[in-house]
C-alpha cells in the first residue's frame, strides 16, 4: 500500500504531462485535413483527461486550477486551425479603429469601394475569413465587437491579435471557475464536477485554442445563474445582459429564472436584462444596422448545414420527396419549433430547489441544438457547463463525440460522413434517453402560478 502512495505522484505527473503533450500536438502540428491524426490524439486526450479527474481528490483547488490556465496558455501561440472566425473577429475590430460601423458594411463592399485591398494585412484578414464571411454582414452582438476592438488598438499583426484575443477568453474561463465553483458550493455538490468542464480538452482546444467568445458569454452566464441563486436579481440581470451582448442565444433563457425570482423580481430582472442588453447594444446599432445583422443571423437557418441531427433526417426525406435541400423553409420552421418547445419547458417544468434551474437551461439548450441546421462542435459547450452540475452525462458523451463532425475538413468538398454522424447521435441520444429513464419523476411538471405570484 505504501509503495502504491509513493508512485501514485510520478504517474500522476506522467498523466498531466501527456495531457500536456497532446494538447500542444494538436493546437501546432496537427492540420485539420488531417482527421485521423487529430481524432486519435484528441481520443487519447480526453481519455487522460478523464483518468486525471477521477483523482483529483488528491489536489487542493488552487493545484488543480494552476493546471487548468497552464494547459491554456500552451496554445496561446496557436493560430486556431480548425475554424477561421478569428479572422472576422479582427477585421471587425480593425475596421472600427478606422470609424466604420461593423454592421454597416459587408467585406466584399469595403474591399470593392474602400480600397482595403491596399493594405497587405487586411487582403489577408479578407481572404482568412473566407467566402461566406465576406458576403455577409457581421452577426456579433456589440459588446462582442468591442472586445474584438480592443487588440486591434495595439497592433496590425495577425498573430499578436490572436494572442491578444485568447488572453480575454482564457481571463473570462477562469472567471467562469470562480462563478462555477460558487454554484457548486450552493447547491451543496461536489466541487470536483466543475473540472469536468473546465480540464476538459474539448474546452481548451475549442476556447483557448480555436478562440471562440462561446466562453466569455459562458462567464457572464454562470454570473446571472449566481446571482439569482442568490436573489440578486439586478446583478443578475446585468449580467445575462451582458451575456446577450456577447451571443445572442441567452435571451431564451429569460423565462427559466422566474420561479426561482417570483413575480415581482422577475420585472426586476427582465428590466434590468433588457435594459443592458438594449443599452449597450443602441452605441452600434441603429434601425438599419440591426437589420443587417438579423439578416446575417437570418442566414444562419436558411443557409448553413452542419453537424445536424433532426434537421438531416428532414432534409433527407425532402430530398426523396422534392428532389432538392428544403433547408430554406425547413430551417426557419425547426427553429420556431424549437422557440415553442423551450418556452414550454420554462412554464410547465417544476421549480422545486435550485438545481431545477440548471437542469432547465440545460435541456433548453439542448432543445435548441436538437433542431438545429447547424450545430458546431463548441456549441455543445453551452450544455456540457450545466451538465456538470447535475447527474446527466449526456453533455460530457457529446463532448467527446462531437469532435467527430470535423472529419468534413478532411477532404476538398468539405462532405460529412453519414456513419461518423450517426455514431454521434445515436451515442448521445442514447445516453440521454437512457438518463431520462432513469432520473425523470413526475414532480418535474408543474405549473406553480400561485407560488410565483405569491413571491
Amino acid at each position: 500500500m505504501a509503495k502504491l502512495q509513493k508512485n501514485f505522484i510520478p504517474i500522476q505527473l506522467i498523466l498531466w504531462l501527456l495531457f500536456a503533450g497532446l494538447i500542444l500536438s494538436i493546437g501546432y502540428f496537427t492540420e485539420r485535413t488531417d482527421f485521423y491524426f487529430f481524432i486519435s490524439q484528441y481520443l487519447a486526450a480526453f481519455f487522460i483527461f478523464y483518468l486525471i479527474w477521477l483523482k483529483l481528490g488528491q489536489y487542493n483547488f488552487k493545484s488543480i486550477l494552476f493546471g487548468v490556465i497552464i494547459l491554456r496558455l500552451l496554445l496561446i501561440f496557436a493560430l486556431p486551425e480548425l475554424s477561421n472566425d478569428f479572422y472576422r473577429f479582427i477585421w471587425d475590430g480593425e475596421i472600427m479603429t478606422k470609424g466604420i460601423n461593423p454592421f454597416a458594411y459587408t467585406p466584399n463592399e469595403l474591399i470593392s469601394h474602400i480600397g482595403f485591398m491596399d493594405s497587405a494585412y487586411m487582403r489577408e484578414l479578407y481572404h482568412g475569413m473566407g467566402e461566406l464571411s465576406q458576403r455577409h454582414y457581421s452577426c456579433y452582438p456589440v459588446l462582442n465587437q468591442f472586445l474584438f476592438l480592443i487588440p486591434t488598438l495595439f497592433t496590425d499583426s495577425v498573430v499578436t491579435n490572436v494572442i491578444l484575443l485568447k488572453i480575454i477568453v482564457i481571463l473570462a474561463d477562469i472567471g467562469a471557475v470562480f462563478f462555477a465553483l460558487k454554484i457548486a458550493k450552493i447547491l451543496k455538490i461536489e466541487t470536483n464536477k466543475i473540472w469536468l468542464y473546465f480540464l476538459n480538452p474539448f474546452i481548451i482546444l475549442e476556447f483557448s485554442g480555436n478562440l471562440h467568445f462561446e466562453g466569455v458569454m459562458i462567464f457572464f452566464l454562470l454570473g446571472a445563474v449566481y446571482f439569482v441563486l442568490k436573489q440578486n436579481w439586478w446583478m443578475g440581470g446585468v449580467m445575462l445582459g451582458l451575456a446577450i451582448q456577447v451571443k445572442l442565444i441567452p435571451l431564451m433563457l429569460l423565462p427559466f429564472f422566474f420561479k426561482k425570482l417570483g413575480f415581482k423580481n422577475s420585472v426586476g430582472f427582465t428590466a434590468m436584462t433588457l435594459f443592458v442588453t438594449l443599452a449597450i447594444g443602441a452605441i452600434l446599432l441603429n434601425e438599419s444596422y440591426m437589420a443587417n445583422m438579423l439578416a446575417s443571423i437570418n442566414e444562419y437557418f436558411v443557409s448553413f448545414e452542419f453537424n445536424a441531427s433532426v434537421f438531416y433526417i428532414i432534409r433527407e426525406i425532402g430530398f426523396q420527396t422534392h428532389g432538392y435541400d428544403t433547408v430554406r423553409t425547413v430551417g426557419p420552421f425547426l427553429s420556431k419549433m424549437a422557440a415553442v418547445l423551450i418556452l414550454l419547458l420554462a412554464v410547465f417544468r417544476a421549480y422545486r430547489n435550485d438545481l431545477d434551474l440548471l437542469k432547465g437551461i440545460m435541456f433548453a439548450f439542448l432543445i435548441y441544438y436538437t433542431f438545429a441546421t447547424t450545430v458546431h462542435p463548441w456549441y455543445i459547450a453551452l450544455i456540457l457547463i450545466f451538465s456538470v452540475f447535475t447527474t446527466y452525462k449526456f453533455g460530457l458523451v457529446w463532448s467527446l463525440v462531437a469532435m467527430l463532425s470535423y472529419f468534413a475538413y478532411g477532404n476538398a468538398d468539405f462532405n460529412e460522413s453519414p456513419i461518423l454522424l450517426i455514431a454521434e447521435y445515436v451515442l448521445v441520444f442514447g445516453v440521454l434517453a437512457f438518463e431520462i429513464y432513469k432520473y425523470w419523476d413526475k414532480e418535474a411538471i408543474g405549473l406553480q402560478l400561485k407560488t410565483f405570484f405569491k413571491q
